[in-house]
C-alpha cells in the first residue's frame, strides 16, 4: 500500500509537474518561434523588388529590379577600378571603356559593330575617332556581360546607355556619339578627329 503524503507534499509535487510541463511547452513554444523566424519564406505574390548602391573609383552606380509584370531597369557595374566591357544585347555591338588604364593612363571610350565592321573611341576633350573596315575590330573578353536595354553603365567620366536604338556613350557635357548597326552619330558637341579613316 502506498504511503499516505501529506497535502503539502501532493502540492508541491503537483507544482514540480506544473513547472516540467510549463517549462517543457515554454521550450517548444521557444524552438517554434525561432523555426518561424528563420524560414526562409518564398514570395507569394508575382512582384518581387530590391534596390542597391555601389560605389567605386568615384563613380556610384545604383541598381533597381523589379520582377513580375514590370521591365527591368537599371546599371550595370562595371569589371574593375580602371575598366569595364559590355556588349549589346544583339552582340553586334561591343564596347570598352578604360579609366587610367595601363601604363599611359588612357582614358576613353571604345565602341564597335560587327556589321557593318566600324568602331568610334571617345576621348575625355569630346573628340571621336571613327575607323571604318575589318582592321577596326577587337574581341570582346571571354564572359563579357550584357547591357540589357533601357540600362547604363558609367566608369570614370564616362556614361553609356543601352537602347533598341543602339549604344549611346557620352561625357558628363553630354557630348559623344550613339552606334547602332546604321552608323555612328556624334552627339552635343562632340567632333571627328581628322585622321578619321
Amino acid at each position: 500500500m502506498p504511503t499516505p503524503t501529506s497535502l503539502p507534499e501532493q502540492a508541491m509535487r503537483r507544482r514540480g509537474a506544473l513547472r516540467g510541463a510549463s517549462a517543457a511547452a515554454f521550450m517548444v513554444l521557444l524552438a517554434l518561434g525561432l523555426a518561424a523566424c528563420s524560414n526562409n519564406s518564398t514570395p507569394s505574390a508575382s512582384t518581387t523588388s530590391s534596390s542597391s548602391t555601389h560605389a567605386s573609383s568615384g563613380s556610384v552606380a545604383t541598381t533597381t529590379s523589379t520582377t513580375g509584370s514590370t521591365s527591368t531597369s537599371g546599371t550595370l557595374l562595371p569589371q574593375t577600378a580602371t575598366g569595364t566591357e559590355f556588349f549589346s544585347p544583339s552582340k553586334n555591338i561591343s564596347c570598352e571603356i578604360d579609366y587610367n588604364f595601363g601604363p599611359s593612363s588612357q582614358t576613353q571610350t571604345l565602341c564597335l559593330t560587327i556589321s557593318p565592321a566600324k568602331s568610334v573611341v571617345l576621348k575625355t576633350d569630346s573628340s571621336l575617332t571613327e575607323c571604318t573596315g575589318q582592321q577596326c575590330l577587337s574581341n570582346a573578353g571571354e564572359n563579357t556581360p550584357t547591357l540589357p536595354y533601357g540600362s547604363t553603365i558609367s566608369l570614370g567620366p564616362f556614361t553609356c546607355q543601352s537602347s533598341s536604338a543602339g549604344i549611346k556613350c557620352t561625357l558628363a557635357n553630354g557630348d559623344g556619339f550613339l552606334i547602332s548597326g546604321s552608323g555612328i552619330t556624334a552627339q552635343g558637341n562632340a567632333k571627328v578627329a581628322s585622321g578619321s579613316t
